[in-house]
């Protein structure tokens, strides 16, 4: 699936511009948000250490009253002067709503009273106790704080109205939902400095989070939530009078103003989404537009239509691009126009070439369409029509046998195969061979050249060859075993006694008949063998006891030479073959090698099996075969120039014949100043079958 460029291109303006755009806003806002959290918890801190100032000052006011009356009491003796100096201090405090002396037990002695509002019960022994052991003791009840301070064998008693006092203690409010109150150890709130009337303060400052600050007497910030909403704040502990102060506020309240600003900067960053969003569509059509028209372009002058023109009108290098574009599509015009005639002139040459031949010849490109054919290919396969131009090869041979002989020469090492062709009234032979088209100068192979061979004549003349050489072999055979028999005769002097030097010829014409009749019998034995009418006789016999034999049958011609041999291979291996065959096949090798092995030479015998095939080797210590000759020497009557001639060509033949019928196959190999070594190798465990055909039994 193909991604288009125009989304190539939006995609990378917009990956590179929105992307971070988008990024950073979301980062700003969340660190704004994040930045504001410290400055609301500084302001609930700086609120509640400011109560707590104010509130000490004001306890501190009243310790050093205390003292004073203490101290005017210890040296003024007279009540009235004691009564005088208490509603002195009494009138200087406004919110003091009553003052009073008590004695050791806590009766009143000495009270002074605004009004008959602010009397008060009795205090309670316990905050008595607490006074004596602390020197000083606070309660708060019905509004007012109750302050008892102990000295020595009295105690004064000091009422405070609630509402005098927090007057000027700076309980400014923050926000429109939050709280600034003053609570005992166990969470109840004493006063309520400020708070939302519509928040439970005596439910949410008896949290968990914030009982355990009042129970440890700790001070610092408040995170919590109560009834599925968020509150912040701080808490300052007031150790003097057992209290603690706490200022706490709804999160959503406290960042009110920031949710606000982050409103604005999420509007602001989607203004500036869509605007970059336009800018970037736009800008892609104008970077991809021009591309395309260059694709468009370019398609149609693949397909030679000449006449395209690209118009690109960006004032930049894309512009220059189309006009040299332009230029470039006119200058192809006219090569296109000059190649064609070159083209049209050089395909009718070539065409006159291969109508005037008497080869079929088709070429063919890599996808094995054709691309020229004349008029004796056609015919060859069959093809009902002479246009087959840019038609595939395999589809238009309408003759199956030809279609597979071509197939069979494509996929062959040497590239080419003979197949006979029936016509209605005679047979023809032909030849394909497969040759690879290439450039001049190039290594590239562009197509393939198919051409057909009518090879009828030489087949004919070979057949005749054969038959004449084959006719003058079985008329030769009988004078030849005549003259054979006669020379045995005569050295056997059944027609009269000889002297030596007539002994001594009949000897030479008795070895010369015998090598005409081995040369006629073997001449004999390959026409049998290509004719397919040699039998083979399958047994199972021991290799080494067979070699040993055939070494034993050639170690005459051998001695003569000093040459040694060599046996390598397992005494027990057992095949099934024609023992008579394969020991003529060693004999063949065997006196082969003797006769290319220099004197003291050696000549090595080997066999082995392996993966249900038997293999065996015989080499030599002589000059080896030239590579040029490797396969040559299996041909009849073929043997190497420059070498020492001798015998006559057949043996190798005979060889590669019987190596067949076994259903093996034997070869030479090439190595250099080494030696000569022939190789064959066949199935182990041969058999025929019931029609008398040799096959492989695994």
């Amino acid at each position: 699936m193909k991604f288009k460029i125009f989304y190539k291109f939006l995609f990378l303006i917009l990956f590179f511009t929105l992307f971070p755009l988008i990024w950073l806003g979301i980062s700003l806002i969340n660190k704004a948000q994040f930045g504001i959290k410290t400055p609301i918890s500084e302001l609930h801190i700086n609120r509640v250490e400011g109560i707590k100032k104010s509130v000490t000052l004001k306890i501190d006011y009243y310790d050093k009253m205390v003292a004073s009356i203490d101290e005017f009491f210890r040296t003024s003796g007279e009540w009235n002067e004691r009564q005088k100096m208490l509603s002195s201090l009494f009138n200087s405090y406004d919110e003091i709503s009553s003052l009073s002396l008590l004695n050791n037990d806590g009766d009143e002695i000495i009270k002074i009273v605004k009004s008959q509002k602010y009397e008060s019960k009795n205090i309670t022994k316990s905050l008595l106790d607490l006074s004596r052991k602390n020197g000083k003791a606070v309660s708060f009840e019905n509004g007012r704080m109750v302050f008892v301070f102990f000295k020595k064998s009295y105690f004064i008693k000091i009422e405070i109205d609630e509402n005098e006092f927090l007057k000027d203690i700076g309980a400014e409010n923050i926000g429109e939902k939050s709280g600034l109150l003053i609570v005992n150890r166990e969470g109840k709130v004493l006063f309520k400095i400020s708070g939302y009337q519509k928040l439970s303060w005596e439910d949410i400052v008896k949290s968990e989070p914030i009982i355990n600050y009042i129970s440890n007497k700790a001070d610092g910030t408040v995170e919590m939530s109560y009834a599925e909403n968020d509150y912040l704040g701080a808490i300052s502990n007031l150790s003097d009078i057992n209290v603690s102060i706490i200022s706490i506020q709804e999160v959503s309240d406290a960042y009110k103003y920031a949710m606000s600003i982050k409103k604005e900067a999420i509007a602001v960053l989607i203004t500036f989404s869509l605007i970059v969003v336009f800018v970037s569509y736009f800008l892609s059509k104008g970077l991809s537009n021009p591309i395309i028209k260059f694709i468009e372009a370019s398609k149609r002058i693949a397909q030679r239509d000449f006449s395209v023109s690209v118009k690109v009108s960006t004032k930049d290098e894309l512009e220059d691009l189309a006009e040299n574009f332009n230029l470039m599509v006119s200058e192809l015009d006219k090569y296109s126009k000059m190649q064609i005639e070159k083209i049209l002139m050089e395909r009718q040459n070539t065409q006159a070439v291969m109508y005037s031949t008497e080869e079929g010849i088709i070429m063919v490109d890599l996808q094995n369409k054709i691309q020229l054919i004349n008029r004796k290919a056609v015919s060859i396969i069959g093809a009902e029509s002479e246009n087959l131009e840019g038609k595939d090869i395999f589809e238009s041979i309408k003759n199956e046998h030809v279609k597979d002989s071509v197939k069979t020469a494509i996929n062959s090492d040497k590239k080419q195969y003979e197949f006979e062709l029936e016509h209605k009234n005679y047979k023809r032979f032909y030849r394909v061979f497969i040759n690879d088209i290439k450039m001049k100068d190039k290594e590239d192979t562009i197509g393939y050249l198919i051409t057909f061979y009518d090879i009828t004549y030489d087949k004919e003349l070979e057949k005749i060859k054969e038959d004449f050489l084959h006719s003058i072999t079985h008329d030769l055979r009988n004078p030849v075993s005549a003259i054979k028999g006669f020379a045995e005769f005569l050295l056997k002097e059944i027609a009269g006694p000889i002297n030596q030097n007539q002994r001594n010829m009949v000897v030479s014409i008795d070895r010369a008949a015998f090598r005409l009749l081995q040369m006629v019998n073997n001449i004999l034995d390959i026409a049998k063998m290509e004719s397919g009418k040699m039998e083979l006789n399958i047994t199972k016999f021991n290799v080494y006891e067979l070699v040993k034999k055939s070494v034993d049958l050639m170690a005459p011609l051998a001695q003569k030479k000093a040459i040694k041999f060599e046996i390598k291979g397992d005494s027990n291996v057992e095949i099934n073959a024609d023992a008579n065959l394969i020991e003529r096949l060693y004999i063949n090798l065997i006196g082969n090698a003797i006769k290319f092995t220099p004197d003291n030479g050696t000549i090595t015998v080997g066999f082995e099996t392996h993966e249900g095939k038997f293999k065996s080797w015989v080499e030599d210590t002589g000059e080896g075969i030239p590579l040029e000759y490797i396969d040559k020497v299996f041909g009849k009557f073929e043997q190497v120039k420059g070498q020492k001639a001798g015998g006559t060509g057949l043996g190798l033949t005979i060889s590669k014949h019987i190596t067949e019928a076994h259903l093996g196959k034997i070869w030479a190999e090439y190595r250099p100043n080494m030696g000569a070594k022939f190789v064959f190798e066949f199935p182990i465990n041969l058999s025929k079958d019931e029609f008398g055909k040799v096959i492989s039994s695994k």
